[in-house]
Protein backbone atom coordinates (compact mmCIF):
# COMPACT_ATOMS: atom_id res chain seq x y z
CA UNK A 1 0.00 0.00 0.00
CA UNK A 2 1.43 3.39 -1.00
CA UNK A 3 2.31 5.78 1.80
CA UNK A 4 0.20 8.94 1.94
CA UNK A 5 1.84 12.04 0.51
CA UNK A 6 2.91 14.52 3.16
CA UNK A 7 2.07 18.15 2.52
CA UNK A 8 4.90 20.52 1.58
CA UNK A 9 6.11 22.84 4.31
CA UNK A 10 4.05 25.77 3.03
CA UNK A 11 0.67 24.01 3.14
CA UNK A 12 0.26 23.70 6.89
CA UNK A 13 0.17 26.54 9.41
CA UNK A 14 3.42 28.35 10.17
CA UNK A 15 2.77 27.78 13.88
CA UNK A 16 3.10 24.02 13.33
CA UNK A 17 6.32 24.03 11.34
CA UNK A 18 9.81 23.02 12.43
CA UNK A 19 12.50 25.70 12.14
CA UNK A 20 16.18 25.09 11.51
CA UNK A 21 19.32 26.71 12.93
CA UNK A 22 21.78 23.96 11.95
CA UNK A 23 21.49 21.31 9.27
CA UNK A 24 20.00 18.11 10.66
CA UNK A 25 19.34 14.83 8.85
CA UNK A 26 16.81 12.73 10.77
CA UNK A 27 17.87 9.63 8.84
CA UNK A 28 21.32 9.74 10.46
CA UNK A 29 19.94 9.65 14.02
CA UNK A 30 19.54 6.45 15.99
CA UNK A 31 17.64 7.67 19.05
CA UNK A 32 15.15 10.37 19.93
CA UNK A 33 14.85 11.45 23.57
CA UNK A 34 12.17 13.55 25.25
CA UNK A 35 11.76 15.62 28.35
CA UNK A 36 8.24 15.35 29.80
CA UNK A 37 7.09 18.64 31.34
CA UNK A 38 6.35 21.29 28.71
CA UNK A 39 7.71 18.94 26.03
CA UNK A 40 5.57 15.80 25.76
CA UNK A 41 3.19 17.14 28.39
CA UNK A 42 1.45 20.36 27.33
CA UNK A 43 0.31 22.25 30.40
CA UNK A 44 -2.64 24.59 30.49
CA UNK A 45 -0.33 27.39 31.56
CA UNK A 46 -3.04 29.71 32.86
CA UNK A 47 -4.33 27.03 35.22
CA UNK A 48 -0.86 25.91 36.25
CA UNK A 49 0.54 29.42 36.74
CA UNK A 50 -2.41 30.55 38.85
CA UNK A 51 -2.12 27.51 41.11
CA UNK A 52 1.66 27.89 41.43
CA UNK A 53 1.26 31.61 42.22
CA UNK A 54 -1.30 30.97 44.96
CA UNK A 55 0.66 28.14 46.61
CA UNK A 56 3.91 30.11 46.45
CA UNK A 57 2.23 33.18 47.98
CA UNK A 58 1.19 31.03 50.94
CA UNK A 59 4.78 29.83 51.24
CA UNK A 60 6.20 33.36 51.13
CA UNK A 61 3.85 34.49 53.89
CA UNK A 62 5.05 31.60 56.07
CA UNK A 63 8.73 32.28 55.37
CA UNK A 64 8.98 36.07 55.46
CA UNK A 65 7.81 38.69 57.91
CA UNK A 66 5.76 40.74 55.45
CA UNK A 67 3.08 43.34 56.15
CA UNK A 68 -0.51 42.05 56.09
CA UNK A 69 -1.27 44.27 53.07
CA UNK A 70 0.55 41.83 50.77
CA UNK A 71 -1.86 38.99 51.41
CA UNK A 72 -4.30 40.00 48.69
CA UNK A 73 -1.85 40.45 45.80
CA UNK A 74 -3.31 39.19 42.54
CA UNK A 75 -1.82 37.02 39.82
CA UNK A 76 -1.23 38.80 36.50
CA UNK A 77 -0.77 36.27 33.67
CA UNK A 78 1.09 38.85 31.55
CA UNK A 79 3.49 40.01 34.28
CA UNK A 80 6.40 37.76 33.24
CA UNK A 81 7.62 35.98 30.12
CA UNK A 82 10.42 33.54 29.49
CA UNK A 83 13.86 35.11 29.08
CA UNK A 84 13.42 37.84 31.69
CA UNK A 85 16.03 38.47 34.38
CA UNK A 86 15.44 39.33 38.05
CA UNK A 87 17.67 42.03 39.51
CA UNK A 88 17.52 40.98 43.17
CA UNK A 89 19.32 44.07 44.42
CA UNK A 90 16.98 46.63 42.84
CA UNK A 91 13.77 44.61 42.77
CA UNK A 92 13.42 44.84 39.00
CA UNK A 93 12.39 42.48 36.23
CA UNK A 94 14.60 43.07 33.20
CA UNK A 95 14.36 42.29 29.53
CA UNK A 96 17.79 42.16 27.92
CA UNK A 97 18.92 41.80 24.35
CA UNK A 98 21.32 39.24 22.92
CA UNK A 99 24.29 41.18 24.30
CA UNK A 100 22.81 41.60 27.80
CA UNK A 101 21.93 45.26 27.35
CA UNK A 102 18.94 46.21 29.48
CA UNK A 103 16.13 47.24 27.14
CA UNK A 104 13.20 47.25 29.59
CA UNK A 105 13.01 47.31 33.37
CA UNK A 106 9.90 46.89 35.49
CA UNK A 107 9.82 47.76 39.18
CA UNK A 108 6.57 46.56 40.70
CA UNK A 109 3.86 47.94 38.43
CA UNK A 110 6.01 50.70 36.93
CA UNK A 111 8.33 50.53 33.92
CA UNK A 112 11.51 52.57 34.31
CA UNK A 113 12.17 55.27 31.72
CA UNK A 114 15.43 55.56 29.83
CA UNK A 115 17.08 57.87 32.36
CA UNK A 116 16.12 55.67 35.30
CA UNK A 117 17.53 52.62 33.52
CA UNK A 118 20.74 54.50 32.76
CA UNK A 119 21.14 55.50 36.41
CA UNK A 120 20.78 51.90 37.60
CA UNK A 121 22.68 50.17 34.79
CA UNK A 122 25.34 52.71 33.86
CA UNK A 123 27.10 50.54 31.28
CA UNK A 124 23.79 49.46 29.79
CA UNK A 125 24.77 45.82 30.24
CA UNK A 126 24.36 43.37 33.10
CA UNK A 127 26.67 40.54 34.16
CA UNK A 128 24.27 37.64 34.43
CA UNK A 129 26.80 35.26 35.96
CA UNK A 130 26.81 37.12 39.28
CA UNK A 131 24.57 36.35 42.25
CA UNK A 132 22.68 39.60 41.76
CA UNK A 133 20.70 38.20 38.85
CA UNK A 134 18.47 35.22 38.17
CA UNK A 135 17.15 34.37 34.71
CA UNK A 136 13.83 32.76 33.79
CA UNK A 137 14.79 29.91 31.45
CA UNK A 138 11.65 27.79 31.67
CA UNK A 139 7.88 28.26 31.67
CA UNK A 140 7.87 27.01 35.28
CA UNK A 141 9.54 30.31 36.25
CA UNK A 142 6.70 32.59 35.16
CA UNK A 143 4.55 32.38 38.33
CA UNK A 144 7.65 33.37 40.30
CA UNK A 145 8.07 36.48 38.17
CA UNK A 146 4.42 37.43 38.54
CA UNK A 147 4.53 36.95 42.31
CA UNK A 148 7.79 38.83 42.77
CA UNK A 149 6.73 41.91 40.82
CA UNK A 150 3.37 42.00 42.64
CA UNK A 151 5.09 41.78 46.04
CA UNK A 152 7.62 44.46 45.13
CA UNK A 153 4.78 46.83 44.26
CA UNK A 154 2.98 46.10 47.52
CA UNK A 155 5.98 46.35 49.88
CA UNK A 156 7.00 49.60 48.19
CA UNK A 157 3.53 51.00 48.78
CA UNK A 158 3.64 49.99 52.45
CA UNK A 159 7.13 51.45 52.92
CA UNK A 160 6.02 54.67 51.18
CA UNK A 161 9.59 55.89 50.88
CA UNK A 162 10.30 55.67 54.63
CA UNK A 163 12.69 52.76 54.20
CA UNK A 164 14.12 50.67 51.37
CA UNK A 165 12.68 47.13 51.22
CA UNK A 166 15.12 44.23 51.07
CA UNK A 167 14.43 43.16 47.51
CA UNK A 168 17.07 40.41 47.59
CA UNK A 169 15.50 38.73 50.63
CA UNK A 170 12.11 39.04 48.96
CA UNK A 171 13.41 37.44 45.75
CA UNK A 172 15.07 34.60 47.60
CA UNK A 173 11.95 34.08 49.71
CA UNK A 174 9.80 33.82 46.59
CA UNK A 175 12.30 31.42 44.99
CA UNK A 176 12.32 29.23 48.13
CA UNK A 177 8.53 29.25 48.27
CA UNK A 178 8.21 28.18 44.62
CA UNK A 179 10.81 25.44 45.12
CA UNK A 180 8.96 24.39 48.27
CA UNK A 181 5.73 23.72 46.38
CA UNK A 182 7.65 21.24 44.23
CA UNK A 183 9.68 19.70 47.06
CA UNK A 184 6.78 19.12 49.46
CA UNK A 185 4.55 17.65 46.75
CA UNK A 186 1.75 20.17 47.27
CA UNK A 187 1.83 21.49 43.70
CA UNK A 188 1.88 18.06 42.10
CA UNK A 189 -0.79 16.69 44.41
CA UNK A 190 -3.18 19.41 43.21
CA UNK A 191 -2.28 18.63 39.60
CA UNK A 192 -2.63 14.86 39.79
CA UNK A 193 -5.98 15.27 41.52
CA UNK A 194 -7.36 17.07 38.45
CA UNK A 195 -5.23 16.17 35.43
CA UNK A 196 -7.84 17.28 32.89
CA UNK A 197 -7.70 20.79 34.29
CA UNK A 198 -3.94 21.16 34.06
CA UNK A 199 -3.03 19.38 30.81
CA UNK A 200 -4.03 19.68 27.18
CA UNK A 201 -4.13 16.32 25.43
CA UNK A 202 -2.54 16.35 21.98
CA UNK A 203 -4.26 13.71 19.81
CA UNK A 204 -1.25 13.66 17.47
CA UNK A 205 1.37 12.92 20.13
CA UNK A 206 1.11 9.12 20.20
CA UNK A 207 0.95 8.80 16.37
CA UNK A 208 4.10 10.93 16.19
CA UNK A 209 6.00 8.74 18.66
CA UNK A 210 4.75 5.61 16.93
CA UNK A 211 5.89 7.00 13.59
CA UNK A 212 9.40 7.45 14.99
CA UNK A 213 9.38 3.88 16.31
CA UNK A 214 8.17 2.51 12.99
CA UNK A 215 11.12 4.23 11.35
CA UNK A 216 13.48 2.24 13.59
CA UNK A 217 14.36 4.99 16.03
CA UNK A 218 14.99 4.16 19.67
CA UNK A 219 12.94 6.40 21.96
CA UNK A 220 13.67 7.40 25.53
CA UNK A 221 11.99 9.56 28.16
CA UNK A 222 14.36 11.61 30.33
CA UNK A 223 12.63 13.69 33.00
CA UNK A 224 13.45 15.31 36.32
CA UNK A 225 10.00 14.33 37.59
CA UNK A 226 9.76 11.46 40.05
CA UNK A 227 8.24 8.10 38.98
CA UNK A 228 4.79 8.58 40.55
CA UNK A 229 4.22 11.94 38.85
CA UNK A 230 5.71 10.71 35.56
CA UNK A 231 3.44 7.68 35.58
CA UNK A 232 0.33 9.73 36.37
CA UNK A 233 0.99 12.35 33.68
CA UNK A 234 2.06 9.96 30.92
CA UNK A 235 -0.86 7.62 31.63
CA UNK A 236 -3.21 10.60 31.33
CA UNK A 237 -1.65 11.80 28.07
CA UNK A 238 -1.35 8.42 26.33
CA UNK A 239 -4.27 6.49 27.79
CA UNK A 240 -4.74 2.74 27.38
CA UNK A 241 -4.15 0.03 29.96
CA UNK A 242 -2.33 1.24 33.10
CA UNK A 243 1.39 1.39 32.38
CA UNK A 244 1.03 0.52 28.70
CA UNK A 245 2.48 3.91 27.70
CA UNK A 246 5.94 2.65 28.71
CA UNK A 247 5.86 0.45 25.59
CA UNK A 248 6.39 3.54 23.46
CA UNK A 249 9.90 3.91 24.89
CA UNK A 250 13.03 1.79 24.89
CA UNK A 251 14.22 3.53 28.05
CA UNK A 252 12.61 5.65 30.76
CA UNK A 253 14.66 7.65 33.27
CA UNK A 254 12.92 9.59 36.06
CA UNK A 255 14.41 11.88 38.74
CA UNK A 256 17.20 12.58 36.28
CA UNK A 257 18.50 15.67 38.04
CA UNK A 258 19.29 17.60 34.86
CA UNK A 259 21.54 19.44 34.18
CA UNK A 260 23.74 17.38 36.51
CA UNK A 261 22.68 14.32 34.50
CA UNK A 262 25.11 15.37 31.77
CA UNK A 263 28.22 14.90 33.93
CA UNK A 264 29.54 11.53 35.06
CA UNK A 265 27.68 10.29 38.18
CA UNK A 266 27.20 6.55 37.75
CA UNK A 267 24.46 4.15 36.75
CA UNK A 268 20.77 4.58 37.30
CA UNK A 269 18.80 2.56 39.83
CA UNK A 270 16.01 0.28 38.52
CA UNK A 271 12.50 1.36 39.45
CA UNK A 272 10.96 -1.48 41.52
CA UNK A 273 8.84 -3.73 39.33
CA UNK A 274 5.10 -3.36 39.95
CA UNK A 275 5.48 -0.59 42.53
CA UNK A 276 3.17 1.71 40.55
CA UNK A 277 0.63 0.37 38.08
CA UNK A 278 1.11 3.46 35.91
CA UNK A 279 4.87 2.88 35.67
CA UNK A 280 5.20 -0.87 36.31
CA UNK A 281 8.66 -1.41 34.76
CA UNK A 282 7.65 -4.87 33.50
CA UNK A 283 10.54 -4.96 31.00
CA UNK A 284 13.19 -3.60 33.36
CA UNK A 285 13.85 -0.51 31.22
CA UNK A 286 12.81 2.16 33.75
CA UNK A 287 15.38 3.76 36.03
CA UNK A 288 15.95 6.47 38.63
CA UNK A 289 18.81 8.91 38.09
CA UNK A 290 22.12 7.89 36.60
CA UNK A 291 23.91 9.94 33.98
CA UNK A 292 24.11 10.45 30.22
CA UNK A 293 26.87 7.85 29.91
CA UNK A 294 24.64 5.24 31.53
CA UNK A 295 21.82 6.23 29.17
CA UNK A 296 24.03 5.95 26.09
CA UNK A 297 25.28 2.53 27.24
CA UNK A 298 21.69 1.31 27.64
CA UNK A 299 20.76 2.49 24.15
CA UNK A 300 24.01 1.58 22.40
CA UNK A 301 23.95 5.04 20.79
CA UNK A 302 25.91 8.14 21.78
CA UNK A 303 26.79 11.72 20.91
CA UNK A 304 25.39 13.15 17.72
CA UNK A 305 23.45 9.96 17.04
CA UNK A 306 20.90 11.24 19.60
CA UNK A 307 18.32 14.00 19.14
CA UNK A 308 16.94 15.34 22.42
CA UNK A 309 13.69 17.28 22.69
CA UNK A 310 13.34 19.66 25.63
CA UNK A 311 12.00 23.04 26.68
CA UNK A 312 14.55 24.22 29.26
CA UNK A 313 17.15 26.50 27.64
CA UNK A 314 19.93 25.48 30.01
CA UNK A 315 18.96 22.17 31.63
CA UNK A 316 17.76 20.45 28.45
CA UNK A 317 19.24 22.16 25.41
CA UNK A 318 22.55 23.83 26.27
CA UNK A 319 23.93 21.13 28.57
CA UNK A 320 22.96 18.15 26.36
CA UNK A 321 24.57 19.91 23.42
CA UNK A 322 27.74 21.22 25.06
CA UNK A 323 28.47 18.41 27.52
CA UNK A 324 27.70 15.25 25.54
CA UNK A 325 27.27 16.39 21.94
CA UNK A 326 23.64 15.45 21.43
CA UNK A 327 21.65 17.16 18.70
CA UNK A 328 18.89 19.34 20.09
CA UNK A 329 15.23 20.09 19.32
CA UNK A 330 13.83 22.88 21.50
CA UNK A 331 10.10 22.86 22.21
CA UNK A 332 8.88 26.44 22.51
CA UNK A 333 5.10 26.92 22.87
CA UNK A 334 5.58 30.68 22.49
CA UNK A 335 6.46 30.10 18.81
CA UNK A 336 2.91 28.92 18.18
CA UNK A 337 1.39 31.78 20.17
CA UNK A 338 3.42 34.49 18.47
CA UNK A 339 3.04 33.14 14.94
CA UNK A 340 -0.72 32.88 15.40
CA UNK A 341 -0.66 36.56 16.38
CA UNK A 342 1.62 37.57 13.49
CA UNK A 343 0.00 35.73 10.58
CA UNK A 344 -3.04 38.09 10.44
CA UNK A 345 -0.55 40.97 10.33
CA UNK A 346 1.43 39.79 7.29
CA UNK A 347 0.38 42.74 5.14
CA UNK A 348 1.14 45.15 7.98
CA UNK A 349 4.61 43.63 8.33
CA UNK A 350 5.21 43.89 4.59
CA UNK A 351 4.11 47.52 4.58
CA UNK A 352 6.43 48.22 7.51
CA UNK A 353 9.29 46.73 5.47
CA UNK A 354 8.44 48.99 2.53
CA UNK A 355 8.20 52.06 4.76
CA UNK A 356 11.56 51.32 6.40
CA UNK A 357 13.25 50.82 3.03
CA UNK A 358 11.75 54.09 1.80
CA UNK A 359 12.98 55.86 4.93
CA UNK A 360 16.49 54.49 4.43
CA UNK A 361 16.51 55.80 0.85
CA UNK A 362 15.11 59.20 1.84
CA UNK A 363 17.62 59.66 4.67
CA UNK A 364 20.49 58.67 2.37
CA UNK A 365 19.39 61.20 -0.27
CA UNK A 366 18.96 63.90 2.36
CA UNK A 367 22.38 63.22 3.88
CA UNK A 368 23.97 63.29 0.42
CA UNK A 369 22.42 66.70 -0.32
CA UNK A 370 23.37 68.11 3.08
CA UNK A 371 27.00 67.10 2.79
CA UNK A 372 27.20 68.24 -0.84
CA UNK A 373 25.66 71.68 -0.36
CA UNK A 374 22.36 70.74 -2.02
CA UNK A 375 19.28 72.85 -2.63
CA UNK A 376 17.76 73.85 0.77
CA UNK A 377 14.22 73.56 -0.63
CA UNK A 378 14.87 69.99 -1.76
CA UNK A 379 16.39 69.16 1.63
CA UNK A 380 13.32 70.61 3.35
CA UNK A 381 11.00 68.55 1.13
CA UNK A 382 12.95 65.39 1.96
CA UNK A 383 12.82 66.27 5.66
CA UNK A 384 9.03 66.51 5.44
CA UNK A 385 8.85 63.14 3.72
CA UNK A 386 11.06 61.59 6.41
CA UNK A 387 8.83 63.01 9.14
CA UNK A 388 5.77 61.63 7.38
CA UNK A 389 7.43 58.24 6.99
CA UNK A 390 8.44 58.12 10.65
CA UNK A 391 4.84 58.78 11.64
CA UNK A 392 3.60 56.00 9.39
CA UNK A 393 6.28 53.64 10.71
CA UNK A 394 5.31 54.41 14.31
CA UNK A 395 1.66 53.61 13.62
CA UNK A 396 2.53 50.29 11.99
CA UNK A 397 4.91 49.37 14.82
CA UNK A 398 2.24 50.09 17.44
CA UNK A 399 -0.23 47.86 15.59
CA UNK A 400 2.30 44.99 15.51
CA UNK A 401 3.29 45.45 19.16
CA UNK A 402 -0.35 45.19 20.24
CA UNK A 403 -0.38 41.55 19.12
CA UNK A 404 2.10 40.54 21.83
CA UNK A 405 2.44 40.65 25.61
CA UNK A 406 1.22 44.09 26.75
CA UNK A 407 4.26 44.62 28.98
CA UNK A 408 7.15 42.85 27.25
CA UNK A 409 5.98 42.40 23.62
CA UNK A 410 7.66 39.52 21.72
CA UNK A 411 9.72 37.11 23.81
CA UNK A 412 12.08 36.58 20.85
CA UNK A 413 12.76 40.17 19.85
CA UNK A 414 13.50 43.60 21.25
CA UNK A 415 12.86 46.15 18.53
CA UNK A 416 14.89 45.20 15.46
CA UNK A 417 17.23 42.92 17.44
CA UNK A 418 16.90 39.47 18.97
CA UNK A 419 16.21 39.26 22.68
CA UNK A 420 18.42 37.17 24.92
CA UNK A 421 15.97 34.29 24.59
CA UNK A 422 15.83 34.70 20.81
CA UNK A 423 19.61 34.55 20.58
CA UNK A 424 19.75 31.48 22.85
CA UNK A 425 17.27 29.67 20.61
CA UNK A 426 19.42 30.45 17.57
CA UNK A 427 22.68 29.44 19.24
CA UNK A 428 21.70 26.37 21.25
CA UNK A 429 18.90 24.59 19.36
CA UNK A 430 19.66 22.69 16.16
CA UNK A 431 15.95 22.85 15.35
CA UNK A 432 12.94 24.21 17.22
CA UNK A 433 9.17 24.04 17.08
CA UNK A 434 6.12 24.60 19.25
CA UNK A 435 5.23 20.96 20.05
CA UNK A 436 6.55 17.45 19.44
CA UNK A 437 3.58 16.40 17.31
CA UNK A 438 4.53 18.95 14.64
CA UNK A 439 6.98 16.29 13.40
CA UNK A 440 4.01 14.27 12.19
CA UNK A 441 3.99 16.69 9.24
CA UNK A 442 7.47 15.60 8.13
CA UNK A 443 9.02 12.36 6.80
CA UNK A 444 11.29 10.52 9.22
CA UNK A 445 14.22 10.87 6.82
CA UNK A 446 13.75 14.63 6.54
CA UNK A 447 16.83 16.79 6.00
CA UNK A 448 16.27 20.04 7.86
CA UNK A 449 18.41 22.64 6.06
CA UNK A 450 19.26 25.93 7.68
CA UNK A 451 18.22 29.05 5.76
CA UNK A 452 20.78 31.24 4.04
CA UNK A 453 22.37 33.63 6.50
CA UNK A 454 22.15 37.14 5.08
CA UNK A 455 24.83 39.71 5.87
CA UNK A 456 23.82 43.38 5.88
CA UNK A 457 25.60 44.16 2.59
CA UNK A 458 23.79 41.24 0.90
CA UNK A 459 20.28 42.25 2.01
CA UNK A 460 18.01 42.97 -0.94
CA UNK A 461 20.41 41.23 -3.35
CA UNK A 462 20.46 37.55 -2.42
CA UNK A 463 17.27 35.60 -3.28
CA UNK A 464 16.20 34.81 0.32
CA UNK A 465 16.60 38.37 1.58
Amino acid sequence: MAKPMLPPDSTFPAARRVFTNRNLRLESLGAFGFDMDHTLAIYDTRQFDRLSFELALDGVLRRLDLPPEVRDVRWDPAAAVRGLVVDKKSGNLLKVDAYHHVTRARHGEKFLDKEERRDLYASGRVRLGTGRYRSFDTLFDLPEGSLYTALVARVDAVAAGRSRPDYRALSEGVRAAVDGTHADGSLKSHITADLDRFFTRDPHLVPTLQKFRDAGKKLFLLTNSEPSYTGAVMQHLVGGEPGSWVGLFDLVICSAGKPGFFVKRGDGEPIPVGQDARLPNRNGNCFLGGDSFFLEKQLGISGDGILYFGDHTYGDILRSKKSVGWRTAMIIPEVEEELQALVPLIETLRELGRVEKSLDDLVMRKDHLRTGGGDPDEIAALTALVTQGLGRRGGLQRKIKSAFNPHWESVFREGRAASRLGRQVMEFACIYTSRVSNFLNYPTDKFFARPVEILPHERGILPES
